[in-house]
């Protein structure tokens, strides 16, 4: 199918009485789904939204967000989905560079919309559930708009796979984040061949707790649960507490994760919810090899761990159910190629660390490109191949393994450092939560290796015996010098450590391994 105007006018079809949706008590079906985004299509058309047109979308997690996107695509308009945590500066930035001619806000997000400046030139609509208060000029209220909106499908050609379909923001961890537009082909493929590998029907419910203006929630689940003909149960928000209890109040037989979701869920006392869960599968990223195993045994769940961006078709390799191997990421998607490169584009041997670099084998499976940013778009396909900034590494057996990100490797005396090889033998510790390695200036060797560690509650270890961990599992030129201990690490709304900002923080009030060795030799 080649956009999804189409795919869900065929789903509807065919099984318009099945429930597509779950939220809090209510359940949309298939059919209801088409109806209500109808509805949104023709509030979107009143307003002036015609094919190409760019919509900024700031909702929480709902049933509105989700037909209000399938309703601009059968527009052929775009939606920008904009990140609920943003703050005036950010959303000031964002409107003018994604070109944005409409808004529907929460009416929570209002106070800090207008924070941003005035923006008489789009139209501003406001979801206000219960008929809130509308706080900005000349908005409209979405409870006024859509009872009068026609259920009809709306008029119109249907899209193609190359026009784009939505634009998502990198995290930005440096700098403004980049515009990324993918078109209805990369985002519909990624279902369908997601449903496909991890083995998804139509008994499927997939739970999503992850806020909606990500890629993973968007394809990994919506569009995933849409291929597969099964289900999506949409949660508010992410809450370790009734994560288990909401799996088996919906019946849910999957879900998507991030960085720090399956951490979270290993660190909360075993519950009576979580035994016999009638989840059986979940996939995302973020699961290191300890993490994996540990929650494969405590949950009994197939980790179904993956990698890809929102550039490169959102996912590239998984561990296919019956083929998983912790501490991987799988193999490739046959969509694609993927190499391993050195920093002179040359393809590196099996088992050594290099740029992941990628490239789709089917037109319009990738990004368009970055928004009005072509020199960006140029610079990252550095001879036909996108590279990801990303290091990896392959095995003989094709199986990739991430190994971090190329800009936070450590340069020190000569020596190129993946944190990850630090952080992999730290967080082995049973008192260690998290850790991420920096480098940090040094007169002599250019740069030190410098570690945040965040304990596990109610833990206490000694530097010292950290050291020796490392000692042990280590290259001599890889032991960190410093040791900083931190309630808790910047992330990124994506849950992506800020490893740029624990960078900037210099050696602070590190404990010095030096400073000790020369004590005790003293």
């Amino acid at each position: 199918m080649d956009n999804l105007k189409n795919l869900l006018a065929e789903k509807v079809e065919r099984i318009a009485a099945k429930p597509y949706l779950y939220f809090r008590e209510g359940i949309l079906t298939y059919g209801q789904m088409d109806l209500f985004s109808n509805q949104f299509a023709h509030v979107f058309s009143r307003l002036g939204v015609g094919k190409g047109d760019h919509v900024a979308v700031m909702l929480p997690n709902c049933p509105e967000w989700i037909a209000c996107w399938f309703g601009l695509a059968k527009l052929g308009a775009v939606l920008v989905a904009l990140n609920t945590q943003w703050k005036a500066e950010g959303l000031e930035y964002v409107l003018k560079q994604a070109d944005v001619k409409c808004c529907l806000l929460g009416g929570e997000y209002q106070r800090e919309f207008r924070k941003s400046g005035e923006h008489p030139d789009r139209t501003k609509i406001i979801f206000d559930p219960g008929g809130g208060p509308l706080e900005i000029d000349g908005a409209h209220a979405l409870s006024s708009l859509l009872p009068q909106a026609s259920t009809d499908a709306p008029a119109g050609e249907s899209s193609r796979g190359s026009d784009p379909l939505i634009i998502t923001y990198t995290s930005g961890t440096t700098g403004w984040p980049k515009a990324v537009v993918n078109p209805h082909r990369a985002y519909i493929a990624a279902a369908e061949e997601l449903r496909d590998y991890v083995g998804l029907n139509s008994q499927d419910i997939i739970y999503s707790c992850l806020p909606l203006y990500h890629a993973n929630p968007q394809v990994y689940c919506a569009l995933t649960a849409l291929a597969a003909e099964g289900s999506i149960a949409l949660a508010e928000r992410f809450s370790a507490s009734r994560f288990w209890q909401d799996i088996r109040t919906y019946r849910a037989t999957a879900f998507s994760y991030v960085g720090a979701v399956l951490p979270i869920l290993l660190n909360q006392p075993e519950r009576e919810e979580e035994k016999r869960s009638p989840a059986r599968k979940c996939f995302g990223g973020g699961a290191p090899k300890e993490v994996h195993e540990a929650v494969s045994r405590r949950f009994g769940l197939q980790v179904c761990e993956l990698y890809g961006m929102s550039e490169t078709g959102t996912w590239n390799t998984i561990n296919r159910p019956g083929e998983i191997r912790a501490g991987t990421v799988g193999k490739v998607r046959e969509s694609f190629e993927l190499k391993i490169f050195d920093e002179q584009d040359n393809e590196l041997s099996v088992g050594r660390v290099g740029e992941i670099v990628v490239r789709p084998r089917k037109p319009f499976i990738m990004f368009s490109g970055y928004y009005k940013m072509p020199e960006e778009t140029l610079r990252e396909y550095q001879n036909l191949w996108f590279h990801t900034g990303d290091l990896g590494k392959v095995d003989s057996a094709g199986y990739f393994y991430f190994c971090g990100r190329k800009k936070e490797s450590i340069r020190r005396g000569g020596e190129n450092i993946t944190p990850y090889e630090i952080e992999k033998v730290l967080i082995d510790h049973p008192a260690v939560a998290e850790v991420a390695a920096v480098g940090v200036p040094d007169p002599i060797l250019g740069e030190e290796i410098k570690v945040y560690l965040v304990l596990q509650e109610g833990q206490s270890v000694e530097p010292e015996t950290l050291i020796k961990l490392c000692q042990d599992r280590l290259p001599r030129f890889m032991i960190p010098r410093y040791l900083e201990f931190v309630p808790r690490l910047p992330k990124t709304p994506s849950e992506k450590v800020q490893k740029m900002a624990l960078k900037s923080r210099g050696i602070g009030p590190a404990w010095d391994r030096l400073a000790q060795e020369g004590q005790k030799s003293g």
